[in-house]
């Protein structure tokens, strides 16, 4: 395993990752490399890392001074082909969630199988007692999930795995900067992977777990989440499918997911309801994108 790299971007969490290089001291081995990119060049996180590197030598702590998603993780990954030359995997994490038993080799024994240049699992949220019925309702709670094999796309960049032979199709830099404050360029990263007939899978047995804290999960700023999301994702989509196709599952997508809602209230479904909702958000956000509103959720 001496050319298998995981990659931690971070930003101003120093508890979080703690609790989630804590997670891995079971997942890892001597020949396993981890390499953090510190987004907030922070004295605290590098000292988190010093310490987990006082157990595993092979830890490296790598400030990323220009602020932003794309250049954190493609700073890491730069950074990760400097200290480890050879790399052939490289497990990305994000600061926020901590790993399952059995999560690294599930995930790179996935990949050797399948000969894939991505491969994502599943992130299971944690929420605090009494979140709201949006809250539940919503990615917070749980992402979209697979059935381990080939896929047409992937979630998100937590809980994602790189082949070096991706380079190969997907040459630097792997995020799009353009897309870096809206949070959307990992689904641009999924989206020219495909189209440049990259292979994509899924690994339903590698759990990522990720908390979100109650201050992010109000009614409002779950909506919002779903609303950015649609602006950036119509936007991409625009670039690789054009306008026309863009437009039509925008439309189609909002009147739906407005009926959805309707029937729900009438039939008295919270569920169904709450369901709705944040996808009428979503798809409002894409007809807001399409018109040329832009998302900045990340600054």
């Amino acid at each position: 395993m001496a050319d298998i790299v995981i990659g931690i971007p971070t930003f101003q969490r120093p508890d979080l990752l703690r609790k989630l290089l804590s997670s891995l001291v079971n997942e890892v081995n001597h020949s396993v490399w981890l390499v953090v990119a510190d987004n907030g060049c922070s004295a605290d996180t590098e000292a988190v890392v010093k310490a987990f590197a006082a157990e595993f030598p092979r830890c490296f702590y790598v400030p990323i001074p220009e602020r932003g998603l794309a250049p954190v993780r493609n700073g890491l990954v730069r950074a990760v082909t400097e200290i480890v030359p050879n790399w052939r995997w490289l497990a990305m994490l994000d600061d926020d969630g901590y790993v399952s038993e059995g999560w690294l080799a599930n995930l790179i024994a996935c990949g050797e199988s399948l000969d894939a240049h991505l491969v994502g699992g599943p992130v299971e949220g944690v929420l605090p007692d009494g979140a709201n019925i949006l809250a539940r309702n919503s990615i917070f709670a749980r992402r979209r999930r697979w059935k381990t094999g080939l896929v047409e796309s992937l979630n998100t960049t937590q809980n994602l795995l790189i082949s070096r032979t991706l380079l190969d199709v997907a040459p630097e830099p792997l995020f799009r900067n353009e897309y870096s404050a809206s949070g959307g360029e990992d689904y641009d990263l999924f989206r020219r992977v495909r189209k440049a007939g990259g292979r994509i899978a899924w690994c339903d047995e590698a759990v990522v777990f990720e908390p979100t804290p109650e201050s992010r999960l109000s009614p409002s700023r779950v909506l919002s989440r779903y609303y950015t999301t649609g602006i950036y994702m119509s936007q991409i989509d625009r670039f690789y499918d054009g306008t026309g196709k863009t437009c039509t599952t925008a439309l189609k997508g909002f009147v739906s997911s407005l009926l959805r809602t309707i029937g729900a209230g009438l039939r008295r479904d919270p569920n169904g309801a709450a369901q709705g909702m944040l996808s009428t958000a979503h798809y409002a956000g894409r007809a807001v994108g399409l018109l040329g509103g832009r998302a900045a959720r990340y600054t």
